[in-house]
């Protein structure tokens, strides 16, 4: 195991490497810093010797980041947020947290999963004052002033952090009324014949995985919806077959209003992501790591 000082002295480099990045030159980074050129050149050198790369390309004018340096540059920048967010979080300790907070998350996952752990939120941290955006759409972080946004992946923005909130399993569901009116369903092909409840409205194709092999099926259907709430209400009322998460899904099955229809095949599981951009307030921060922490101790 490497000694703590050999430690300490790596993540002051890398915290230095960091600085150097986001300001563009080594000058720029000592002044910011409060160090000399050479001592920032130091660190840098140091750090590509134990890590037998070269992370840049510098001359007098110029600085460019090697491939390896691009790579080790999100590690050293993740380590520069998490220590920042650590003082943060203790900073907010010693007083009462205040401020305001804007989230924006969809209806239905909101209704489900987040609403029910702002009210918490709000009985323990009661200075803190709650903007909440109810939307199916991915608003703009930026333009609209939204400081967490809750997403289902996988997202494409990078420009954003991405903490993942929750894996969630899916499944084929309809409804014993849908399962009575139309053919019976044996194998994945008798996939094809049957009606579906469309969601999102650009679904044109759902992936199962049967014996071992991906298998795309088609969907048609008279029902499409960009909600879904609508989604889950028209396979109860027996409109048509679904993948749902099991969030939607669990209640429904153990109550029987719905049957999960091919048990045995697999469909793609439900990422769903905290996001933010890359600075956040104080009080935004304390309602990620909330939301982050609740969501591992009730295990959705």
């Amino acid at each position: 195991m490497p000694e703590v000082a050999s430690i300490l002295d790596e993540l002051r480099a890398m915290a230095i490497f960091a600085t150097v990045v986001r300001c563009g030159s080594f000058a720029a980074a000592a002044r910011e810093l409060g160090l000399t050129r050479a001592v920032v050149s130091h660190h840098i050198r140091a750090l590509e010797a134990n890590l037998g790369v070269p992370l840049a390309q510098r001359n007098t004018r110029n600085f460019s980041l090697t491939p390896a340096g691009e790579a080790f540059r999100v590690h050293c920048e993740r380590l520069v947020v998490e220590a920042h967010d650590g003082i943060r979080g203790m900073e907010l300790l010693r007083a009462e947290p205040r401020g305001e907070v804007r989230l924006t998350c969809s209806h239905h996952f909101g209704g489900k999963r987040i609403l029910p752990a702002l009210l918490v939120f709000r009985r323990r941290y009661p200075a803190v004052r709650l903007y909440v955006a109810m939307s199916d759409a991915n608003m703009d972080l930026v333009q609209q002033g939204i400081e967490l946004a809750v997403r289902a992946g996988p997202l494409k923005d990078s420009l954003l952090h991405a903490r993942k909130l929750v894996h969630e399993a899916t499944m084929l569901c309809a409804s014993p009324t849908y399962l009575r009116r139309h053919r019976s369903l044996k194998s994945v092909a008798d996939l094809e014949q049957h009606r579906w409840v469309i969601y999102p409205p650009s679904q044109r194709s759902v992936v199962v995985r049967s014996n071992g092999k991906d298998v795309e099926i088609p969907v048609q259907g008279d029902i499409v919806t960009d909600s879904a709430t609508s989604r889950l209400a028209f396979v109860l009322a027996g409109e048509g077959i679904a993948r749902l998460p099991a969030y939607d899904a669990a209640a429904p099955l153990a109550s029987g209003d719905l049957v999960r229809v091919l048990p045995e095949v697999e469909t793609a599981p439900l990422d769903i992501f905290l996001v933010h951009t890359k600075r956040i307030g104080p009080s935004a921060r304390l309602l990620r790591d909330f939301l982050l922490q609740t969501a591992r101790e009730n295990e959705w």
